[in-house]
């Protein structure tokens, strides 16, 4: 190997050293696209969720590319403790300043064990809600249903109270109704009943829960907790609140709604 980069060296005027750099900077490079291509498989037959691929492969890129750096250096014909050893002061004093970011991949390396959720979950973070893409070394990536992009703090996901919307196969849908004081509760009952079993949205097992919620001013208020598919959680709610009051208008239930009664007085009366 050295008699051929001499032969290069002769050929072209320049340094076999500098040829060995190449050589060596070019096989690195093959070598890390092999692996990171190696890497790419072994999570797809892995039990990893496809929002983790993000964070591993850059994780496993940044190492790589040390290694050939380092790998270099010593080709060059450096000793390379000399940098190991700067390298481990540089890591030192940026673990110190950048904590805060550290903190948020330790998050990251949290959630890839813990799986809190996954790709195409729907989750509640605080204020912020999203679908997940992807879970990056620093953050986790949402979009919105109104698609726009959210990006979330890998620390601030970890240590906040996280809702899974879409984990479980079934949600329950929560509505509430009020009818006049003057209907029939028991035939208010059965219609909130009937409309349960004719809705294919719905699912009657586990069984739905209706009943009086309490005594308004206006009305009786109405609880009618109900379960559908997770996917079709809003197909339901929507099922309801339209189909709740066709069938109560059509069965001659009043829904209450505020109203004034007007009295005048003219100077005749007494």
């Amino acid at each position: 190997m050295e008699k051929y980069f001499k032969m290069l060296s002769d050929s072209t005027s320049l340094p076999a050293g500098l040829f060995r750099l190449l050589f060596v900077l070019l096989v690195g490079y093959i070598v890390i696209r092999i692996v990171m291509r190696a890497v790419r498989r072994m999570l797809e037959k892995s039990a990893f969720d496809e929002s983790s691929y993000v964070v591993i492969m850059r994780t496993v890129r940044i190492i790589l590319w040390i290694l050939l750096g380092l790998t270099l250096i010593s080709t060059a014909g450096v000793n390379t403790t000399p940098f190991v050893a700067v390298l481990a002061s540089i890591g030192g004093a940026l673990a110190l300043a950048m904590k805060d970011s550290l903190s948020n991949v330790a998050g990251g390396v949290i959630i890839l064990v813990s799986k809190p959720f996954v790709k195409g979950d729907e989750i509640e973070i605080e204020d912020v809600s999203g679908i997940v893409d992807y879970i990056d070394l620093m953050d986790t990536r949402l979009h919105t249903f109104s698609n726009q992009m959210i990006k979330v703090p890998n620390s601030k996901v970890v240590n906040s109270i996280l809702i899974n919307r879409t984990r479980n196969d079934i949600v329950r849908v929560d509505c509430k109704f009020s009818v006049s004081y003057d209907s029939d509760l028991a035939k208010v009952k059965e219609l909130l009943n009937n409309i349960v079993k004719d809705g294919d949205v719905l699912l009657e097992d586990p069984k739905p829960v209706i009943g009086v919620s309490s005594y308004e001013e206006s009305g009786v208020v109405w609880d009618m907790y109900v379960w559908a598919r997770t996917e079709e959680r809003f197909k339901a709610k929507y099922y309801l609140g339209e189909t709740v009051k066709s069938v109560f208008d059509a069965n001659g239930i009043r829904i209450p709604f505020p109203h004034v009664d007007v009295t005048i007085e003219g100077e005749n009366d007494k």
